[in-house]
């Protein structure tokens, strides 16, 4: 069952393997790149959700995927050749269009506008990967060495945090890893995606035998950092993507030699780790968390070594004696058998348990459902069934009864979840993409996600072709189709984990996957001859190929500019908010009105130059900006809570600001700081009166009673 265990002989003319080193060294500059591009987003987005940073990351896409796509018109080296993966583009921006459309009839217009440009991104970095099949056809090695050495570079900074906190991490921090992301379950998947490129790593035929042998130490330090991420999503996901990657490729044995190294390793440093409170508490004074620290890099290195080492034995142990073909076929069937009994083995536990299988399963499903589960944030939680997220999707599903069709408007689930929930917390995001989407964009939304969905699914299925003995099949055309379904298999792990968090708001996690997807819509039906040789600038046969690129450039730059747009707005409205601060009112009223001119549909500009021309004597032009503030998100309960607030304290008008506030405290209940201000309304309590009361004895008793 493994391609990959019978002995390499060397053809007649091959390069020794300095010379084979010296080539791949060569070739592997598109492997950096892509690297380097990825890390670059992971470091610099973070988590996606500060405006700044995510903002950045999403023009550097958009302008970069818009480079490739020019370039891929431009140079006339694929005119003949069918335009693989264009049906699944096409359907990924009019995704794009529809999420720009919702700002129609959002509640929190200002935040669809943000969600349109995240969403142009990503459809513009799909689009780049198809371009990028035809710039460097038959490059998909480099692109998954590519997407390996960047999640191995993350998910080192990410351990390195806790093995030298006092360098990387100085501050209270969580006991769980959160670099470079701030966000946990982001780090995990980051490691959970880079798996199953270095499991290809370590299985696949050519390449020189030392680096081979390095994919089992690299799985080790994925698995360490899914680990110390505490990330059930994560290893959810990887569980659906190890089991796809095993079912449909045929180095089943490798493979599983590759994953045992690495995961008995991980072991090792897990079990060592989770025994010390300084390293799994949060909030652990930094002397503690240091010296812990310290003694993790030591056994960690250990262990990676001691991976490494396994890895080479293998490595050439199967080469000079592979195992028969009729031993590999079998234990590759016993890991498949192996992969199916794990449910059936888990029916079994949950039968034999106290509560029964009936009753186990109900208890599960109610602990699932829980909307107010009580989960530490320890390691214990890996076992954990509760959490949050079932809050979370039931004021999804309230939000989406609310406006089936067309939803409340992308990006607008953070005002919508003051509306339906019971608690006085708050959330960004439904922590999942099918809910989310019902929520802010209705069927409608979710149906356009299906029909990419499936436009993808036909073309990977075209990619990846029909399943056949590898005798059947020439080496190279068999080798490219592994590493398809290595590319397809990201894209699994990161489908699976999206559906039950926030994957796709993380630009560093949605690139690789975006990358992936686009490499194998863009290859084309399994067998099919891309172009190869230098590419050449369009002739004057071909100039309509030039004017084409020119407009795909045009149009990229108008889309990065109007993503740069409300960053340019936030940054005036703190500036103005500064100088209203420091009672500057003509320059509060310059960058508020500025804020406005970049970003018309945002609330909190005209809360400012509302403030700016009471300043200037003019609190009644300030009010009827404020109302222009809830005439412009009337869903919104915070523009009604400051219209409300500015009538009170800048005008005196109680009796306006009690009628303004009722539709804020109707939207938003739960707010303390909505209570506060109707507490303040209210009308003052008069003193009691005093009143003097007769007492006299009861008769038949000994003590004194109230007349």
């Amino acid at each position: 069952m493994s391609a990959h265990a019978a002995p390499v002989s060397r053809p007649a003319g091959a390069q020794p393997a300095a010379s084979a080193l010296r080539s791949a060294a060569g070739r592997s500059w598109l492997s950096v790149t892509i690297a380097a591009a990825i890390a670059a987003v992971c470091f610099g987005a973070t988590g996606g959700l500060d405006l700044g940073s995510a903002t950045t990351a999403e023009m550097a896409l958009t302008l970069g995927s818009g480079a490739l796509v020019a370039s891929a018109i431009a140079l006339d080296c694929s005119s003949q050749v069918k335009l693989w993966g264009g049906g699944a583009a096409i359907a990924f921006f009019a995704l794009a269009a529809f999420t720009a459309l919702s700002v129609a009839w959002s509640a929190e217009p200002s935040d669809s506008w943000i969600e349109a440009s995240r969403t142009l991104s990503y459809a513009a970095t799909f689009a780049g990967a198809i371009a990028l099949v035809r710039l460097a056809p038959g490059r998909w090695r480099s692109v998954i060495a590519g997407v390996a050495l960047a999640t191995v570079v993350v998910s080192a900074y990410a351990v390195m945090t806790k093995i030298i906190p006092e360098v990387l991490a100085t501050g209270p921090t969580f006991a769980r890893l959160n670099a470079p992301f701030n966000y946990w379950n982001a780090v995990g998947l980051t490691a959970a995606l880079g798996v199953p490129p270095c499991l290809w790593f370590g299985t696949r035929r050519e390449g020189h035998g030392t680096l081979v042998g390095l994919a089992a130490p690299a799985i080790c330090l994925l698995l360490v950092t899914l680990l110390l991420c505490y990330s059930r999503g994560a290893l959810i996901a990887l569980a659906f993507g190890l089991a796809f990657w095993f079912t449909v490729t045929p180095l089943r044995l490798r493979a599983a030699s590759v994953l045992g190294i690495g995961a008995l390793g991980t072991l090792v440093v897990i079990a060592w780790t989770f025994a010390q409170p300084a390293l799994t508490t949060d909030d652990t004074a930094l002397a503690a968390r240091s010296a812990a620290g310290h003694d993790l890099g030591a056994i960690l290195a250990i262990t990676l070594v001691l991976c490494a080492v396994a890895g080479l034995v293998l490595r050439f142990a199967t080469v000079r004696r592979p195992a028969a073909p009729r031993t590999r076929y079998r234990i590759g069937v016993a890991l498949v058998v192996a992969l199916a009994l794990v449910p059936v083995a888990g029916a079994i536990a949950l039968a034999a348990s106290s509560r029964g299988l009936a009753g186990s399963i109900s208890h599960d499903w109610s602990t699932l459902t829980d909307t107010h589960p009580n989960v530490g944030n320890s390691a214990n939680r890996l076992t954990a069934l509760g959490s949050e997220r079932a809050l979370y999707w039931d004021v999804a599903w309230k939000a989406y009864e609310g406006s089936s069709i067309i939803g409340n408007g992308a990006g607008s689930y953070t005002t919508v979840f003051l509306r339906y929930a019971d608690t006085s917390s708050t959330a960004a995001n439904a922590h999942g993409y099918i809910v989310q989407t019902l929520a802010d964009l209705g069927l409608v939304g979710l149906a356009l996600s299906l029909v990419l969905a499936a436009l993808w699914v036909r073309a990977a299925v075209a990619a990846a072709g029909p399943f056949r003995h590898r005798a059947a099949v020439h080496a190279n055309e068999s080798a490219e189709r592994i590493g398809l379904l290595t590319l397809i298999t990201c894209v699994v792990i990161f489908t699976v984990h999206s559906g039950i968090d926030i994957t796709w708001f993380v630009p560093g996690d949605a690139m690789i996957a975006l990358l992936c997807a686009g490499w194998v819509a863009g290859r084309g039906p399994h067998g099919s001859v891309l172009p190869r040789g230098r590419p050449r600038l369009a002739t004057l046969r071909n100039l309509r190929f030039g004017w084409i690129a020119a407009a795909a450039i045009v149009t990229t730059l108008l889309v990065a500019w109007a993503q740069w747009q409300p960053l340019r707005s936030q940054d005036a409205t703190g500036a103005a908010f500064i100088a209203n601060a420091n009672h500057n009112y003509v320059l509060a009223r310059a960058q508020a009105t500025t804020a406005i001119a970049e970003d018309p549909l945002d609330y909190l500009p005209l809360v400012q130059l509302a403030y700016a021309q009471a300043g200037l004597h003019d609190p009644n032009a300030g009010e009827l900006t404020m109302q222009r503030a809830v005439e412009l998100q009337p869903s919104n309960p915070n523009t009604w809570f400051e219209l409300a607030y500015y009538e009170f304290y800048e005008l005196g008008a109680t009796a306006t600001a009690q009628r303004d506030l009722a539709p804020a405290l109707y939207l938003d209940p739960q707010s303390h700081e909505y209570q506060q201000l109707y507490l303040a309304l209210l009308p003052p309590v008069p003193p009691p009166r005093v009143v003097h009361h007769r007492v006299k004895h009861a008769p038949g008793h000994g003590h004194p009673t109230r007349s």
